[in-house]
């Protein structure tokens, strides 16, 4: 092959488990012991993760289960020397120590200053319960305080589930690195300068170092100055920082923080439906009364108009009785048995008193005629005035004159108040009945 070298091409496993290998195998490696700060410490499952830093580099680290039992306590900021066997980890090409004993080297620098910070704003009363703000019982609008990340889309997205009645004014500023503490402290200012009700500090998380602007002092005092309470959820490890305890309410992460506004959100809901329940209880109460008052008073109304026909037909019978006592035709007929009589006592009579008895007849009977025909015409004057008279009780004479009954529900109606805007009412006139539809009752006082 014109001298040139043969081309060795291997797998990557085999590649990843030579360097395995070399790294594990290595004797200047094996028994070395390792000093630097603890940060970025995690415990699941009985093991502990954490990263061993000097400067900006990074090393690191596991202890297993049965290791961790052994070790001393120790947290982020924390000096330690540990000791233990090199690895690889395969799935992400990383190297790493497996610890098997740890010693308490001192206490780191940003740990260090942590505590003096802490010790300092103590000392100040900033920590104290008394001095915060409580947060508002109904937040209408938001400013979050926040970097570009998985944190903050959390926060948005679960507010426009859970709380999508809150008007949100986003203030993105830069949350790690040097000089990270002086542009939160000044998003805090700008945020506590709008029309707000909550200012939020949201960070989705990171390394000890990475959070470590949340413990310094801009950002505290910023926190403390703010017009608007303040809510920090600087998420997704287990460190309390200085910010949370300046704070006004706190929450683990930015979505356990959109979640308490929509929280509060469902507590307002709940309020309201109990108190929709209690007015639809209520009303529901006073439509019962008034059904009752409605057929009680549509009772009495059928009892009085029963006694009121009642009352019209005796009487109607006590002037039809007074009426046939007054008929001509009862008189007429008493004059025609006396006449009867009379005629017969003429008739035998003898000769001059028949003939005077007949003239006296003849006479009486036109008499009598014209008496009958008096007697007639005052009894039709006396009939037409008593038919006149009766006839102001007829309810069908009072509908000739251009009134009507109404009823409705097959009930006569007195009362404009018995009756709502919109029922079916008919009208019953002289000829006829017409149906119709209330569109507006008016009561008198």
């Amino acid at each position: 092959m014109d001298g040139a070298s043969e081309r060795r091409v291997e797998g990557v496993s085999r590649v990843v488990a030579y360097i395995g290998r070399l790294i594990s195998q290595n004797k200047a490696l094996g028994g070395i012991s390792v000093r630097g700060e603890v940060s970025a410490l995690a415990r699941k499952n009985g093991r502990i993760y954490f990263d061993l830093k000097e400067n900006s580099d990074v090393l690191k680290c596991i202890v297993w289960s049965n290791a961790a039992l052994k070790l001393p306590p120790f947290q982020n900021g924390n000096e330690v020397v540990v000791t233990g066997d090199f690895g690889t980890f395969a799935a992400r090409s990383e190297y790493q120590l497996y610890v098997t004993s740890l010693e308490a080297g001192g206490t780191g620098r940003l740990y260090a200053q942590f505590e003096a910070l802490k010790a300092k704003f103590r000392t100040e009363g900033l920590f104290e319960v008394s001095r915060k703000r409580p947060m508002p019982g109904f937040p209408a609008r938001v400013a979050l305080v926040f970097a570009r990340g998985k944190g903050a889309e959390d926060f948005l997205t679960t507010m426009e589930r859970r709380a999508p009645h809150i008007e949100i004014s986003l203030i993105e500023t830069r949350v790690q690195g040097d000089g990270a503490q002086m542009d939160i402290a000044e998003a805090i200012d700008r945020a506590s300068a709008m029309p707000v009700d909550v200012i939020v500090v949201a960070r989705g998380g990171g390394s000890y170092e990475d959070l470590f602007p949340f413990n310094l002092e801009p950002v505290v005092r910023a926190i403390v100055r703010a017009r608007h309470p303040v809510l920090t959820a600087i998420g997704h490890t287990a460190d309390r920082h200085l910010a949370d305890e300046v704070a006004d309410h706190v929450e683990e992460t930015p979505s356990n923080a959109a979640q308490y506004f929509g929280e509060i959100r469902d507590g307002h809901l709940r309020q309201v439906d109990l108190l929709r329940r209690r007015i639809d209880s209520r009303v529901l109460d006073s439509l019962r009364v008034l059904a009752q008052r409605y057929d009680l008073a549509t009772d009495r109304l059928g009892r009085a108009a029963v006694a009121l026909v009642s009352s019209h037909q005796s009487n109607v019978l006590k002037l039809e009785r007074r009426l046939e006592a007054q008929t001509p035709f009862a008189k007429l007929a008493a004059r025609e048995k006396a006449l009867a009589l009379a005629s017969a006592r003429l008739r035998a009579a003898s000769g001059t008193f028949a003939r005077v008895k007949q003239q006296r007849i003849d006479t009486g009977r036109e008499h009598l005629r014209r008496a009958r025909i008096d007697l007639f015409r005052s009894a039709g004057n006396r009939v037409r005035l008593l038919d006149a008279q009766l006839g102001r009780f007829d309810p069908e004479a009072t509908l000739k004159l251009g009134y009507a009954l109404i009823y409705a529900r097959g009930k006569l109606l007195r009362d404009a108040s018995d009756v709502s805007a919109g029922a079916t009412i008919e009208a019953k006139l002289a000829r006829g009945t017409v149906r119709a539809r209330v569109e507006e009752t008016t009561h008198d006082e």
